[in-house]
């Protein structure tokens, strides 16, 4: 190959890689502008991922705020309500307690009432009872006459021999024997039934009417011992013996007056 053939092959090489080069610095150009804009986009990105980062932090901090204002708000509505329970709790121990006290005071006002008027009511009728063993001005007339008889059957008596069993007949006009009276104490005391503790002695007078067989068919109270009690007692017992034992000589006495103290 001659000298001019390798300086046109070398210039045709030369023009070939000055194309090359051409070729190449077109292509770095568009790289670099490229590259601009992305950088550009990216740094636009950037700047919108910082501006979303801001707003999703600002965003998480009002709700975080306003999730404590409603926890807040809760807890205190909470609160109201539980005072609100303790406080009608309260008010309705309160009220049962009132209304128990209520009652127990009007069931102790009603006891009250009810023993004053059992008292009055025992008062009234020891008053009552007092006044109906009170004897009439007959009664009085008829013990004195019954206590005259006795007397004087006492009196005929006097020189009259036995004990309390004898069975003699020359005295029998007189009225019951000696002991008799006796007797009929003994029939009716077992059945009386009294716990008191009273200091008088005083007798209750019971006059007693009996049937010919002995059965008590009436007892009148002519002499108060003073004690309702004790005239009520001999009352019962009297009810409760029912018949009375006939005399030495056979006979049922009747009407009897009977004596009757607390302490015999």
């Amino acid at each position: 190959m001659t000298n001019d053939e390798q300086i046109k092959e070398l210039m045709e090489t030369l023009n070939e890689k000055e194309t090359e080069i051409v070729e190449l610095r077109g292509n770095l150009d568009t790289d670099e502008v490229e590259m601009n804009k992305f950088r550009t986009t990216i740094g636009n990105l950037n700047e919108q991922v910082g501006l979303l980062t801001k707003q999703l932090e600002e965003e998480k901090k009002k709700q975080e705020a306003l999730e404590a204002e409603r926890l807040k708000k809760e807890l205190l509505r909470k609160e109201e309500e539980k005072k609100a329970k303790l406080k009608e709790k309260e008010e309705k121990e309160l009220k049962e307690k009132a209304l128990k006290e209520k009652e127990l005071k009007e069931k102790e006002k009603k006891e009250k009432e009810r023993k004053e008027k059992e008292i009055k009511d025992k008062e009234a009728k020891k008053l009552q009872e007092q006044k109906d063993a009170k004897p009439s001005p007959a009664d009085t007339k008829k013990i004195e006459a019954l206590r005259q008889e006795n007397m004087k059957r006492i009196a005929g008596m006097a020189g009259a021999t036995g004990d309390e069993n004898a069975t003699g007949t020359a005295m029998r006009a007189a009225g019951p024997s000696d002991s008799y009276g006796g007797r009929i104490r003994a029939r009716i005391k077992p059945n009386i039934t009294f716990t008191e503790d009273i200091t008088s002695n005083a007798s209750a007078d019971v006059e007693v009417r009996c049937a010919p067989d002995g059965t008590i068919v009436g007892r009148k109270l002519i002499k108060s011992s003073g004690n309702a009690a004790w005239d009520n007692a001999v009352l019962k017992a009297i009810d409760k013996t029912e018949v009375l034992p006939r005399d030495t000589d056979g006979r049922i006495h009747s009407p009897l007056v009977i004596s009757f103290r607390p302490k015999d």
